[in-house]
């Protein structure tokens, strides 16, 4: 088993990298953040004006970097700009943090990918990227081949954890646009959908990546997808979590194919409803990981 001595986190001010701070600082473990946020003068904090600049003093003593920060917005836009700079910030700024990881001899890369890389049917080319649903999917894509083969060719021990919907107090992104709606007294019902969505929670997953960092084999993908939930058997949770009276807003079929059809901007949000999302994490139950959280404590957070 490998014990740490300082870690080094990109994307710390995020959702999930806040939280993953709160974690060190509670078990006492050094840490320093390179973020593009200006929200803070500690030292131990390193602001990027240039994700190709990244300062070398960051990684002095650093012996784990843990790869949060990029693009996580999921959009089905394709023009030039927006493909740059998913391209800068999914897979360049990874293969810098990377390369300098090798160069400085850190011992343990944790690269934060997504489930979404696994509904990716073809192979990753900049052709298929005109014809791919989500350019995020992709770029994580290329990013998970280049660990892959960097930490094949130098030793260093690399992971990659494919997190899927992450959920707890405040969680952004989709999840959290039904909360608002279910807290204003409206419950979506899709009685015609019985799909399964692996969620998991934020403590969850801040005590994966540690875990896996130390436990983890070299080079293996894992899942980090906690528990399995129906979209009625989730909107149902999260209203009663919330003590909140609600009206049953039944969704005909009928209705959700037109909508899914004429809406084009959202024409991937109306598939990812209705699809099976499923992601079993046996490989991190078999090497011994629990989780702890379920949709019940979507509000709590012990980080």
């Amino acid at each position: 088993m490998d014990t740490f001595k300082k870690t080094l986190i990109t994307g710390g001010t995020g959702y999930i990298g806040s939280k993953l701070i709160n974690f060190f600082l509670k078990s006492n473990h050094e840490f320093v953040v390179l973020t593009k946020s200006k929200i803070t003068s500690e030292k131990n904090y390193f602001y990027l004006e240039d994700l190709n600049k990244i300062p070398e003093e960051a990684f002095d003593g650093v012996d784990r970097v843990i790869h949060l920060a990029g693009i996580s917005k999921d959009i089905n836009k394709r023009d030039e700009k927006t493909i740059k700079k998913y391209t800068d910030a999914n897979i360049k700024y990874v293969e810098n943090i990377l390369n300098l990881s090798i160069q400085k001899k850190v011992r343990s890369f944790n690269f934060i990918s997504s489930t979404k890389v696994k509904d990716l049917n073809l192979n990753f080319s900049e052709d298929n990227l005109k014809i791919q649903r989500s350019i995020y999917s992709y770029t994580k894509g290329e990013a998970e081949k280049l660990v892959k083969k960097l930490s094949n060719d130098y030793p260093i021990k690399s992971n990659i954890f494919r997190l899927a919907i992450v959920y707890g107090p405040e969680s952004p992104g989709n999840l959290r646009y039904l909360i608002n709606l279910l807290k204003i007294g409206f419950r979506p019902c899709f009685f015609f959908l019985s799909n399964k969505k692996s969620l998991v929670h934020v403590d969850d997953v801040v005590r994966a990546i540690d875990f896996l960092s130390i436990n983890g084999k070299k080079g293996e993908i894992y899942n980090v997808s906690g528990h399995d939930y129906e979209l009625n058997q989730l909107t149902k949770i999260i209203a009663e979590v919330h003590s909140k009276k609600y009206i049953n807003f039944v969704v005909p079929k009928i209705i959700f194919n037109l909508l899914s059809i004429f809406i084009y901007p959202k024409k991937d949000f109306f598939l990812r409803l209705k699809s099976e999302e499923i992601y079993p994490s046996k490989k991190l139950k078999n090497l011994g990981f629990n989780f702890s959280k379920n949709l019940y404590d979507i509000n709590q957070s012990d980080f």
